[in-house]
């Protein structure tokens, strides 16, 4: 009985989801598919996104379980100190994304990738986009992968089929519905969402209060996170300074830019309306993806206490099971909407990443090269196309992962040192092609080769899964062990395209224009921005 009051729920909720693509199919149909607007209805949804859209579709496309149960166990093996690795860089980051705004606006492209090819030139646009889709791709497979893993139990079938349950619908939408499903799906999600994470955090904090006698504070204190000890869940620089550093170094800048919050920038018709939506997010981050997972985490310390300095069955050994704990707690009909709000949560994030992985090949790579004589209709075919093949890629490899720390640690240093710092390089004059392209590349090798020596040669695990180093390291340093490649990426990346703009010839004025004085909002002189250098290429 329970199993069948799961499926009919997550049957109801996919068919929902995908009605509303249809809706939008439907709306547009009338459309003539061979107009440049087309094109931008896909991917932008002709900038018609208010700013309150913005920020509930990005704090949805932020839930994301894969990212949050990570972020969770890592609270519960180390106690405060692993704030740092999500919680306070993602809170940081939400103040830069005000900030940022206006900057985003001021050159006229729909995907970070041809802003790139604005300031530099094709060459750095295609790197980048290659880079982009890579990165993207793999926050797919690890979000599919998770959703696998927490819908298995309720659904009673294997994690894999789980995975396609979820792609099915997902894929049809997109097809259907392109970016605007995507941002009207993210409504929806985010109501359900929000009240997934209300309802955990309060059946957290209630079991967590009857486990201590209503002392949850003073046994937090008495607690022993496996990978710090007794009386270290609230020191917050137990891994020492150096540790928060590397990973705001290494982390910030790359989520300063991911693909997915830039494309809904541009995507608002105003830049007050798009900073307005950007404070809006501040909010609700905060609270749902910030605060309520972080307390859920510490509540889950005091309820699954670590048995031998491991983590008990109940959550997993890796601690990655808190969420699904939880839950089992749960009477049927709340686990049942329970189950909804993971596939709610999930869907909302599969669902950004793959559309701007499938962006960075379509637009940036396959359209400019292959199809820049085809007409829209044929391009905008191509791009729903490739759309489906990101999702599919990204569902091949969640089959074939056995780990999420692999996947995050290596695509958000990637991000950082090969995407992140040639573009922040474009307000700096001075850049040149020849930089960002060797930057981007030296950013890779850099990001990926020191976490092979850091991880694969240097480091291992004792019997409790706690990582050490092999050759004793000065304290300073040993602290922040597992993170010295994301920082080491970025530095080389950095000094690279620093050298190599000042002893390259500067870039051409044409180029150093395309990058405004101020945001544009007037959507004829963004849309005649953004397909100028198409229009050029088909000349």
């Amino acid at each position: 009985m329970e199993t069948l009051l799961y499926w009919a729920v997550v049957a109801c909720y996919c068919a929902a989801v995908v009605y509303i693509g249809w809706r939008i199919r439907v709306r547009r149909g009338g459309e003539d598919p061979n107009t440049v607007e087309a094109g931008m209805e896909f991917w932008i949804a002709r900038r018609q996104l208010p700013g309150w859209r913005l920020g509930i579709s990005l704090t949805s496309g932020w839930l994301m379980l894969g990212w949050i149960a990570f972020g969770m166990s890592q609270i519960y093996m180390y106690g405060a100190t692993a704030l740092w690795i999500l919680p306070i860089p993602w809170f940081i980051l939400c103040f830069i994304i005000v900030a940022m705004v206006p900057f985003v606006r001021r050159i006229g492209a729909v995907s970070l990738p041809q802003a790139i090819e604005k300031r530099y030139g094709r060459p750095a646009r295609i790197l980048v986009a290659v880079f982009s889709a890579g990165v993207f791709i793999a926050w797919t497979q690890a979000e599919l992968f998770i959703a696998g893993m927490l819908m298995s139990p309720f659904l009673r079938i294997a994690p894999w089929a789980c995975m396609v349950l979820l792609v099915v619908p997902i894929i049809l939408y997109t097809w259907l519905g392109g970016f605007r499903a995507i941002v009207t799906t993210d409504l929806v999600q985010f109501v359900i969402m929000a009240l997934f994470m209300v309802i955990l955090a309060v059946v957290a904090v209630v079991a967590a209060s009857d486990a201590s006698s209503g002392e949850i504070i003073a046994a937090l204190g008495q607690a022993s996170p496996p990978w710090s000890g007794q009386g270290e869940t609230f020191n917050l620089f137990f891994l020492g300074f150096l540790f928060p550093a590397v990973l705001l170094a290494g982390y910030l800048p790359g989520w300063m830019i991911e693909q997915d919050l830039c494309l809904r920038v541009q995507a608002v018709p105003t830049t007050a309306g798009a900073r307005k939506g950007a404070l809006l997010a501040l909010v609700l981050i905060t609270v749902f993806v910030l605060v309520l997972p972080s307390v859920v985490a510490f509540c889950a310390l005091v309820v699954f206490p670590p048995a031998e300095g491991s983590p008990p069955t109940a959550i997993g050994g890796d601690a990655t099971g808190i969420i699904a704990a939880f839950i089992k707690s749960m009477p049927m009909a709340v686990a049942a909407f329970m189950l909804v709000g993971i596939t709610a949560c999930q869907m909302s994030t599969v669902d950004t990443f793959a559309n701007v992985s499938a962006m960075a090949m379509a637009y940036d790579v396959v359209d400019p090269l292959l199809l820049k004589k085809s007409t829209p209709k044929r391009r905008l075919k191509a791009a729903r196309i490739i759309s489906i093949v990101a999702i599919v890629a990204a569902l091949v490899c969640a089959f074939i992962s056995e780990r999420l720390g692999d996947v995050y640690y290596i695509s958000s240093g990637v991000l950082s040192a090969s995407i992140a710092v040639p573009a922040l390089f474009v307000f700096w004059r001075r850049t040149t092609t020849p930089a960002v392209l060797a930057a981007s590349v030296a950013g890779f090798i850099g990001t990926v080769g020191c976490y092979y020596y850091e991880y694969k040669v240097l480091q291992t695990t004792d019997a409790r899964g706690a990582h050490y180093y092999l050759n004793e390291l000065p304290n300073w340093l040993h602290n922040s062990y597992g993170y010295h490649y994301v920082a080491t990426g970025v530095i080389l990346s950095l000094i690279t395209i620093v050298s190599v703009s000042l002893a390259t010839r500067p870039s051409p004025q044409h180029l150093l224009a395309n990058v405004k004085a101020a945001p544009v909002d007037d959507y004829s002189q963004f849309e005649a921005d953004a397909t100028a250098l198409d229009a050029s290429a088909q000349g």
